[in-house]
C-alpha cells in the first residue's frame, strides 16, 4: 500500500452508505418509474453494470445476533438533578444553579443513617490538561477547590469543571460534570463573495445502514444515497506513535480553518477516540475548540457522573452552535459519539432519543437553515464470530442535509445526489465534496484535489460513473460490497490449504516487525467458513473470503485473499487488512504500538485451553480401563502363564484405541 497524502477527515472509516438528507422528506423514485423499478430497489440497494449489493430486510433473521440489545441501557443518572448550569444571555456568561429542594430530600435520607444533617456545601474543580514532552494524549488534572452557590457565574477562562455538593460530614450528595462553550474573541469579519454553509459533522460508531433502519426509521425515511466502502487508520501516511505525526496530517478541519471557519473537534470515549487510540494524539488543540480533556475523567466508562458520554457531546455540539448562532464566519465541526454503540451491535432507545432530539433542537435553534449537517457511521457492527453477515459490517451510514437556500441555487448538486443514490461511492468521495464545499461560489475557484491513492474519486456533487468498480472508488476486495460470493462445502474447503497459509502469512508478518519474542506464533485451529467469489471470467486462481480460528486463545479472523488452485500458493494478501473478529484488547495488552496489535497473543496472555467434553470422557473412560490391572489380585506365575497370549493382544489393543482417541 502506498504511503497516503491526501487523509479522510474521519480516520478509521470503513464501508460506508450514502444517505442525503433535504429540507423536505422527497422519495428516491417518484410515481412515474415502474413495478420492475421498485422491485430492483427493494432487492438490492445498489444495481449497476459493474456492481450488485443486495438489500438486507429489516427483519433479517441472519443478523438478529448482531442487533441484540445487551449491555447499558443508557441510563446514568440516579433521581432528580442538583446541580446544573446555563448560559446567560445578557451576561454572556456561564451560571450554575443549585436545587436546594432537592438537597433537602437527599440530606432527609442520609438522616436515618447520620441524624440531624442540615447543612450542606457546593463546590466545584476545574478540569485542566497536563502538557508534558513525551504524549500528547495528556492526562487531565482537577484545579484546586473553589466554593460555589446557586447563580454563581462561572469565571470566562474555565471550559470544563466538576461539580461536587455534600453534606456536613463530607458525604457526597451529587456529582456531576460539565463542559462550556466560551464565548471567544474573533477576529475581524470574513469577507466572502457568497453565502457560506456551515458544515457540521456528526457520527455514530457502529451502526449499518439495516441497523439504523431498523431502529430509527423517521430519519431513514428521508431522501437516500445507497452504497458507499472502506479505510482504516492504517492510511496514515506518519508513524503515529511517533511525537509530532499528527500535527504534520493534511486533516480537513484545517482547510476550513484557512478558509476563515471557526473550527470544533468532539468525540465520546476519549480511551476509544480516532486519534488516540494507541495513538499519541494532539499537542496542541487541534481545533478552535477541542471536547477532549474534560472526556478524559472518565474515558474508559459510558457514563461521566449523570451522563452519557454521548449526550456530552451532543450538548457540546449545541452549544458550539448556539455561542456562534450570530456570528460573521461560518462553522465546521465534527462530533463523534461511540460511547453507547462501540463494541456493541445495537443502537438502543437512549442513544435513539438523544439522536432525534438533539436533530430536532438544531431544527428549531434555526441551524439547519444556515448548514449542511452529515450525519455518519464508521462501520457497521463487527462481526464477533458468531455471525457471517459481511453486509451489515460493510454497510454503515452517510446522511446529508442540504439547506433549502442551497438546494435554490445549486439544483445540479440536488440531481447530482440523487443521481448518486444508487451509484458506489466512497471515504473519499467525501473527503473531495468537503473540499468542494469550500470552492463552492469562490471567484476563482482551485480545482479539487485528486488523491494519490484513488486518483478516479471524486466529489459527490458531481453524478459518479455508472459502471463504477470497488477499485475505481478505492475500496479494497478485502471490503468491497459488491462481490458476489457462495458458500463451500467442507469437503472443498479440505482441498485447499487456505487456513494454514494464511497463518503462516499472519507469523511471517510477527517476525517481520520483529514481534516473535513478544508476541506467540499462530497453529490453525479450525477454518470455520470459506467462500468464493463468483468471478465473471475464469482463471488459475480465485478469490475467497476466509474465517479461521487459531491457537493460543481461539484467536478468530477473517481474512479475503487470492488463491492460486494450480500451484497452491495464495497469490496476493495483505495481511494487514485480516481483521480480528473476537476480542484482543487483553490478549495484546503487552504492546504499545497498533500495527500488528490484532494477531498478537502476549506471551504472558497464553491462556492453555480446557479440554472438550468428547476428550474428558475418552480420558475418564482410559483411566477406567487401565485402573482395571493395578486394582486385580496378583497373580502367582503359573497363573499368568494360563493367560493366553490372544487376551494379552486385545487388552493392548483397547488401550491404544483410546490413547489414540484423546
Amino acid at each position: 500500500m502506498k504511503p497516503r497524502r491526501i487523509l479522510l477527515l474521519l480516520i478509521h472509516l470503513l464501508t460506508w452508505s450514502h444517505l442525503a438528507l433535504g429540507a423536505k422528506r422527497r422519495p428516491v423514485y417518484n410515481n412515474s418509474q415502474n413495478k420492475r423499478s421498485t422491485q430492483i430497489e427493494h432487492e438490492h440497494y445498489i444495481k449497476t453494470s459493474e456492481c450488485h449489493i443486495p438489500y438486507i430486510p429489516k427483519q433479517d433473521q441472519r443478523i438478529k445476533e448482531l442487533t441484540e440489545e445487551v449491555g447499558n441501557d443508557g441510563s446514568c443518572s440516579k433521581g432528580d438533578t442538583l446541580i446544573s448550569s446555563r448560559f446567560d444571555e445578557k451576561l454572556q456568561q456561564y451560571v450554575l444553579h443549585v436545587n436546594d429542594s432537592v438537597a433537602q430530600s437527599i440530606l432527609r435520607t442520609m438522616e436515618e443513617e447520620s441524624p440531624n444533617l442540615v447543612g450542606y456545601n457546593c463546590s466545584y474543580r476545574e478540569i485542566k490538561r497536563v502538557h508534558n514532552n513525551s504524549t500528547a494524549v495528556s492526562p487531565v488534572f482537577l484545579g484546586r477547590e473553589v466554593t460555589f452557590w446557586d447563580g454563581y457565574i462561572v469565571p470566562r477562562n474555565v471550559e470544563g469543571l466538576k461539580a461536587t455538593c455534600r453534606n456536613e460530614l463530607a458525604e457526597d450528595l451529587q456529582s456531576d460534570t460539565f463542559a462550556f462553550v466560551q464565548p471567544q474573541k474573533t477576529d475581524s469579519p470574513l469577507i466572502s463573495w457568497h453565502r457560506r454553509p456551515n458544515v457540521i459533522m456528526i457520527g455514530l460508531d457502529g451502526i449499518s445502514q439495516s441497523n439504523f433502519h431498523r431502529n430509527m426509521p423517521k430519519i431513514f425515511n428521508h431522501l437516500r444515497m445507497q452504497g458507499y466502502s472502506p479505510n482504516t487508520w492504517m492510511n496514515l501516511k506518519c508513524d503515529a506513535s511517533k511525537v509530532g505525526c499528527m500535527k504534520s496530517i493534511p486533516l480537513i478541519w484545517k482547510r476550513f480553518k484557512r478558509k476563515g471557519y471557526i473550527t470544533a473537534y468532539g468525540e465520546g470515549m476519549s480511551k476509544l477516540s480516532i486519534f488516540s487510540l494507541d495513538k499519541l494524539g494532539f499537542f496542541e488543540n487541534p481545533t478552535d475548540f477541542y471536547a477532549r480533556p474534560f472526556l478524559e475523567l472518565k474515558k474508559k466508562q459510558e457514563c461521566i457522573d449523570r451522563r452519557l458520554n454521548i449526550k456530552y457531546i451532543y450538548d457540546y455540539c449545541e452549544q458550539y452552535l448556539k455561542r456562534h448562532a450570530n456570528s460573521s464566519r461560518p462553522l465546521f465541526g465534527l462530533f463523534f459519539g461511540q460511547s453507547i454503540s462501540h463494541d456493541k451491535s445495537y443502537a438502543n432507545d437512549k442513544m435513539r432519543v438523544e439522536l432525534l432530539e438533539k436533530l430536532m433542537k438544531l431544527k428549531k435553534m434555526g441551524t439547519l437553515s444556515e448548514s449542511i449537517v452529515v450525519l455518519l457511521s464508521d462501520q457497521g457492527p463487527l462481526r464477533k464470530g458468531e455471525s457471517k453477515d459481511f453486509l451489515e459490517e460493510s454497510m454503515p451510514i452517510l446522511f446529508i442535509w442540504l439547506p433549502t437556500w442551497f438546494r435554490a441555487l445549486h439544483p445540479e448538486i440536488v440531481q447530482a445526489l440523487r443521481i448518486n443514490s444508487k451509484r458506489l461511492t466512497s471515504p473519499y468521495d467525501l473527503h473531495l465534496t468537503l473540499q468542494h464545499i469550500l470552492e463552492l461560489g469562490e471567484r476563482w475557484p482551485r480545482a479539487v484535489d485528486k488523491l494519490v491513492d484513488c486518483p478516479t474519486c471524486q466529489t459527490l456533487f458531481a453524478p459518479v460513473p455508472e459502471n463504477r468498480t470497488c477499485s475505481d472508488a478505492g475500496i479494497s476486495e478485502a471490503y468491497c460490497p459488491c462481490d458476489s460470493y457462495k458458500l463451500l462445502q467442507t469437503k472443498q474447503i479440505k482441498q485447499m490449504s487456505l487456513g494454514k497459509l494464511l497463518i503462516r502469512s499472519i507469523n511471517n508478518f510477527l517476525h517481520n516487525h520483529n514481534l516473535q519474542e513478544l508476541c506467540s506464533n499462530l497453529t490453525l485451529q479450525s477454518v470455520t467458513m470459506v467462500q468464493q467469489r463468483r468471478d465473471r471470467k475464469p482463471s488459475s486462481g480465485g478469490t475467497y473470503r476466509v474465517d479461521f480460528t487459531a491457537i493460543p486463545n481461539n484467536s478468530t479472523f477473517s481474512a479475503t485473499t487470492r488463491y492460486n488452485h494450480r500451484h497452491q500458493i495464495l497469490e496476493y494478501i495483505n495481511v494487514e487488512s485480516i481483521n480480528r473478529l473476537n476480542s484482543y484488547r487483553s490478549d495484546s495488552d503487552c504492546m504499545r504500538r497498533l500495527k500488528g496489535r490484532k494477531f498478537c497473543i502476549c506471551m504472558s496472555r497464553i491462556v492453555m485451553d480446557e479440554p472438550n467434553e468428547s476428550v474428558k470422557e475418552a480420558q475418564a473412560q482410559k483411566k477406567k480401563v487401565e485402573s482395571e490391572i493395578p486394582n486385580q489380585e496378583p497373580k502367582k506365575d503359573s497363573e499368568l502363564k494360563k493367560v493366553s497370549k490372544r487376551q494379552m493382544i486385545k487388552r493392548k489393543q483397547k488401550i491404544v484405541c483410546l490413547n489414540i482417541q484423546t
